[in-house]
């Protein structure tokens, strides 16, 4: 109960702070000997800090998710014996390290084919895939 009131007061100060005037904070702070200048530049430090921690994290889910969806969408034109699909993971195997591991495509599994594709451009990939199945 109490850390919930604790909480909402400071939920009400942040928006506060976030809507309003800080001016009148930075006074306070000034009056009890603390540098705004530079409370202001550790702040600015740390928001770009995680900023930029976030903005890898997110782009880290992102192609996690279009390299499932590529490997998924290459594993179904291999099931379906589609041609382009086909090829182009055999023109991938021919021109990396995995020419002797993976020659028989029938049997690569998804996760034999992300580690396949994961370093190409997989939003190209997955136009070119698309674009096949239409």
């Amino acid at each position: 109960m109490k850390n919930n009131v604790i909480k909402k007061i400071d939920d009400a100060i942040i928006s506060q702070i976030i809507e309003g005037d800080s001016s009148v904070y930075d006074e306070i702070l000034k009056e009890q000997g603390f540098n705004i200048n530079d409370i202001e530049n550790y702040a600015n430090k740390n928001f770009r800090r995680h900023s930029f921690l976030l903005k890898g994290i997110i782009n880290k889910q992102k192609d996690s998710v279009l390299l499932e969806k590529a490997s998924t969408l290459l594993h179904d034109a291999i099931v379906k014996n589609i041609d382009k699909p086909i090829c182009y993971l055999k023109n991938l195997i021919a021109n990396n390290q995995f020419q002797i591991q993976y020659r028989n495509l029938d049997n690569l599994d998804i996760e034999e084919i992300k580690e396949i594709i994961k370093d190409q451009n997989l939003l190209e990939l997955l136009e070119q895939l698309e674009n096949d199945q239409k």
